[in-house]
């Protein structure tokens, strides 16, 4: 039984969204048992998706995983390796090893990034095709989709005895039909997944199931390398459960390497014998009146060859359709043996998160045939279980124990392979089958609440209306899986009584029937305490004219309501905003002002006794106002200026500064804070300039895109200038690529479709609308190599209903591949009737400044409205008042800032604001002339000192403004 300690933790606590993947890295084992507290295998890898890491495989050496800067700093002391970075422009292969002495060299068709043992992740520029054509090894591409873990568990308890319907059943099975199955395959000559018999050979299976009496036998068509491919997916439904599985698979396509694979690929072990494990199973379920509780589902698997193809196509159809999976079995190569048959050996392959499933087959195994039942390598990547295991199904794998010497080759011929063997694996696994088809259904919707009294908790969950049934087993302990005897009851509820105030403990709930066969168990865990849980996932929806907190309902059972804080401080509670309990979890406070400061909410939960939890943690919010002037978002990574690409932070300041001299502008820097922005943040500003200039961790769009768009659906303006615009707001990295109309990138980017080359240079923006200006790349902004270009500029053409509005130039022709991209689209605006977005794929940071400054005028007066620092838009703007130094920068105690004023008849404002915008000291409003000095002593305006970041002092006069960025560091 799986331990999901670490699952049934963290899964109630908050962790912040992965910014997006920038390093794919191998986690050893052992570091991340240890860092999930010495935790169970599968418990620390699903511990480290849980907070953050994308888990894409592992095994007992290694976790490939990909991780982003946030998970760090969670992490610190977990050990890891880099691999590559993210997202990847090269496939990634699993490529398995044949036994434990193949040296697999892989070195001549790509970098070989990790050795895992049974196995090597391979990064090439090949295709599986041609990957194939060079290896014979299984392999399949690692995908970047992060894995699933499951919820639930087998438990062990189950009584042992050898049913009599299930040995009736299995000894049907006869090795001549087998063999006689495996023969008609074998006479297709090829079942190779680029033959042109294909669709001959799944029609062929397919109607093998009808003629046996299999009504429900289709074909599961899927496009893989721009061929049609099938599956063949035969049903026999269940009694009673019929919309619950047990899959039962085995590709049927095959593959020779000493032969034209196209004429010549027998494939009868590889895999016939798999194919005909599904159709013999039908054949003895059917002919024998076994009649199973719940469906078994047999699939053969096309395209196996080149990576599982077939497998990963049903597996991503049975998530996206929620199909009901109890287990996955696959059969791949089991007719090879040359032993006796007194000592007939068969290999379980072990899937971690399923190792009770394979141990419980062991025994079946043991119990139903003469065959010895022994585990192969953990969590293979070589057949079409892992596609199934990856996606959190359950899984079982049968191999043979003696690998066939014949394997992929013209050799592999039914005269070469032993049917009794074959037939011996089948009556297991369908023993198996039968087994977990008739387990009772499992409980689901556990809910586990406190009692209130300090030392009980109640347990509900949904059963079923069978007739079979029993009665359901509840289990409870301080250690998980350490159970012990369970309580029973009929009812589809429980008390647990006298716990211990204050302790986790871990319940499950099974169900049992009137055969003593058990379910599965489904987890929960509780704390019994005598006063209300601290609400916790309090989150803010804020819009015009309200602000809507929402969060996680509590589980006391004797919950009276909660009590809503607000506050205009961070450090205090506030008053309670209800008069009397609030019963709901999303509560409308609809007194809001929208303005620079914010709203502090906090949530405290109430028990019939009048108990008070303590408070939650406080969230931040402002309603949606747009009335406070521009947002300058800089998504720059502060890097050293060693060259044009990796600018320093202030280089980049003092550029958009120059850019938006003038307008009313506000800061907020991604790099001061792990806190991403929320449209709390956002929704007061009339208009956003977001940058990023440099080419790592270019993904922050992605992570708050949401935001976004309900930003400008309120009818917020956002220009955005960066590098790979399909990828910061979608995780793209293919090209060329086209988004459909229901893509972010299509619907509120407005673009439908992008392409890229690594070769292309890029030097000029032509416009194609009236009124932006062209723009060329500053050559001291570059380097000289490039020839006064810049590289990664992606070309994106406008939905339908944006506009393309910059054309991509070079200095080169446009049939060489520097000028490949000639031409294409390289800025896109979209007006939603309600906020515009204009997106440049260019940093305007490596453009020339007179022209950058002339875009940005245009775009925030002419197309923003927002109010104009001068008259003329073609002439830059030289303010009247400015900050000629600041010393010392950074500083402990006190920072002069010295400003020029040009005229001292107009008052002047002297601020210092922090990086959310507050205005955390006035150091002065008045009128002065000439040079003057300003003294800020890092005190905020009650004279509490200020704490150690980054700030603003801003100095405005009438409606020109300039900003400074000063650092204080406290000592």
């Amino acid at each position: 039984m799986k331990n999901l300690v670490l699952m049934l933790i963290l899964a109630g606590l908050l962790f912040p969204l992965s910014a997006g993947v920038n390093r794919i890295v191998a986690i050893g084992s052992d570091s991340a048992r240890k860092n999930m507290g010495d935790a169970k295998l599968y418990d620390a890898a699903h511990g480290l998706s849980l907070s953050g890491a994308e888990i894409y495989y592992y095994n007992e050496n290694y976790i490939v995983a990909g991780l982003d800067e946030r998970f760090e700093t969670m992490h610190k002391d977990l050990a890891y390796r880099y691999l590559a970075a993210a997202p990847m422009r090269l496939t990634l292969f699993l490529v398995s090893r044949l036994d434990i002495d193949d040296p697999l060299d892989l070195s001549t068709y790509g970098r070989v990034l990790l050795d895992l043992g049974t196995s090597l992740l391979l990064q090439s520029d090949l295709n599986e095709v041609e990957l194939r054509a060079r290896i014979h090894n299984p392999f399949t591409i690692l995908d970047t989709e992060p894995m699933r873990f499951q919820a639930q568990a087998l438990n062990l308890s189950v009584v042992d005895e050898t049913r009599t319907s299930i040995s009736q059943m299995i000894s049907h099975v006869n090795a001549d039909s087998v063999l006689s199955f495996i023969q008609s395959l074998q006479d297709f000559q090829t079942r190779y997944a680029f033959a042109s018999n294909r669709l001959q050979v799944a029609q062929w299976i397919q109607q093998q199931f009808i003629r046996m009496g299999v009504a429900d036998a289709q074909l599961h068509q899927f496009i893989w390398q721009n061929t049609q491919q099938y599956n063949v997916v035969a049903t026999i439904p269940g009694s009673v459960y019929p919309d619950q599985y047990i899959i039962v698979g085995g590709h049927h396509d095959s593959i020779s390497n000493n032969s034209d694979p196209m004429l010549l690929a027998p494939g009868a072990d590889d895999n016939a014998s798999g194919t005909v494990a599904a159709l013999e199973m039908a054949r003895v379920i059917l002919s024998s009146g076994y009649q199973p509780k719940c469906s078994i589902r047999f699939v053969t698997f096309a395209a196996e060859e080149f990576g599982l193809w077939g497998a990963k196509a049903y597996s991503a159809y049975a998530q996206a359709t929620d199909m009901n999976i109890r287990l996955m079995m696959n059969h791949d190569m089991i007719a090879n043996s040359n032993e006796n048959p007194q000592t007939w050996r068969v290999r379980l392959m072990p899937y971690d998160g399923s190792l009770d499933h394979s141990a419980y087959a062991s025994t079946l195994t043991q119990q139903y045939t003469t065959l010895n039942p022994v585990y192969g390598s953990l969590n293979s990547g070589s057949s079409d279980s892992h596609p199934f295991w990856q996606r959190g199904y359950n899984v079982i794998y049968f191999f043979e124990y003696q690998f066939c010497p014949y394997y992929h080759t013209s050799n592999d011929i039914t005269a070469n392979l032993n049917p009794v063997y074959c037939a011996e694996v089948i009556k297991a696994s369908a023993a198996v089958a039968a087994t977990f088809a008739d387990m009772p259904g499992a409980p689901s919707n556990l809910s586990v609440l406190d009692a209130g009294s300090g030392n009980a908790l109640y347990m509900s969950w949904q059963g079923y209306n069978d007739a079979s049934l029993s009665h359901y087993n509840v289990y409870f302990s301080t250690t998980m899986g350490q159970w012990g005897t369970p309580v029973t009851t009929t009812n589809w509820n429980a008390t647990i009584s006298g716990l211990t105030q204050g302790q986790l403990y871990y319940v499950a709930v099974s169900s049992e029937d009137v055969f003593g066969n058990e379910s599965y168990l489904i987890y929960g865990a509780g704390v019994p305490y005598s006063i209300p849980l601290t609400p916790h996932s309090l989150t803010d929806v804020p819009s015009p004219d309200s602000i809507v907190l929402s969060w996680n309902p509590n589980t006391e059972m004797d919950l009276a309501g909660y009590n809503i804080y607000r506050s205009n401080s961070s450090e205090t509670p506030g008053s309670i905003l209800n008069a009397v309990p609030f019963t709901g979890v999303a509560y409308p406070d609809n007194d809001v002002v929208g303005s620079l400061s914010y709203y502090y909410y906090r949530v405290a939960a109430l028990d019939m006794q009048g108990n008070s939890s303590p408070l939650s943690v406080p969230i931040r919010s402002r309603p949606v106002s747009l009335n406070q002037g521009i947002l300058i978002v800089d998504e720059t990574k502060n890097l050293g200026g060693s060259n044009p690409f990796q600018p320093t932070d202030e280089q980049v300041d003092n550029f958009y500064a120059m850019l938006m001299n003038g307008f009313d502008v506000h800061h907020f820097d991604t790099e001061s804070t792990e806190s991403l922005l929320r449209l709390g943040d956002i929704g007061i500003y009339s208009s956003i300039l977001w940058h990023g200039n440099d080419l790592s961790d270019m993904d922050y769009p992605y992570t708050v895109r949401n935001a976004l768009l309900s930003y400008l659906s309120y009818g917020g303006n956002i220009m955005f200038s960066l590098y790979q615009p399909t990828l910061a707001f979608d995780l793209n990295s293919g090209y060329p690529a086209t988004f459909p109309a229901n893509n972010y990138l299509n619907y509120a980017v407005g673009i439908g479709s992008v392409n890229y080359s690594t070769a292309a240079r890029f030097k000029y923006a032509n416009p194609l609308i009236p009124g932006f200006p062209p723009l060329q790349v500053d050559s001291l902004k570059t380097t000289s190599s490039l020839n006064g270009h810049i590289l990664r500029v992606e070309g994106i053409h406008a939905a339908e209903g944006a506009q393309n509005v910059y054309s991509y130039g070079s200095d080169y022709a446009n049939s060489s591949a520097a000028g490949l991209m000639n031409g294409s689209p390289i800025a896109v605006l979209k007006d939603s009737g309600n906020g515009k977005i204009i997106t440049l794929s260019f940093p305007l940071y490596n453009m020339q400044g007179a022209s950058a400054r002339a875009l940005t005028y245009h775009v925030f007066t002419n197309l923003f409205n927002e109010a104009s620092p001068n008259d003329d838009q073609n002439e830059t703007h030289i303010s009247p008042v400015r900050i000629t130094a600041s010393y010392p920068n950074p500083f402990s105690d006190r920072t002069s800032i010295a400003v020029k004023i040009k005229d001292g008849s107009i008052p002047i404002n002297v601020s210092v604001y922090n990086l959310r915008g507050q205005q955390v000291r006035e150091v002065f409003d008045g009128k002065v002339s000439g040079n003057h000095e300003f003294v800020w002593d890092g005190r905020d305006r009650q004279g509490n000192k200020a704490a150690t970041g980054i700030y603003f002092v801003r100095v405005s006069q009438a409606r020109d403004a300039v900003i400074r960025k000063v650092m204080l560091i406290r000592n």
